[in-house]
């Protein structure tokens, strides 16, 4: 495993097993042929599981590979993880 999906999936296990989480927030690149490529966030709550290479999130339909996430927000929407080189996204 790459050292970058590496440390997403640690920061990621990191909040999904630490109390008072709610509200933190996993902003991740979409990519759709309708809209292109825009980033969407979803919160730490929706996610079912991490693996090696992707999230799940809990409609059982959606995978979320890890180099497409790009930051995670704490409640106040203040980062808290940024992926390097990644320009600031408010």
């Amino acid at each position: 495993m790459g050292r970058r999906r590496s440390r997403i999936k640690q920061e990621i296990n990191k909040l999904l097993y630490t109390s008072g989480n709610e509200g933190f927030k996993v902003v991740y690149i979409d990519r759709t042929r309708e809209t292109g490529a825009r980033l969407k966030e979803l919160t730490i709550e929706r996610i079912e599981r991490v693996t090696e290479w992707a999230i799940y999130l809990d409609d059982g339909d959606t995978v979320i590979p890890l180099h497409r996430i790009v930051e995670i927000r704490d409640r106040e929407g203040r980062t808290v993880w940024r992926r390097s080189g990644e320009k600031d996204t408010r």
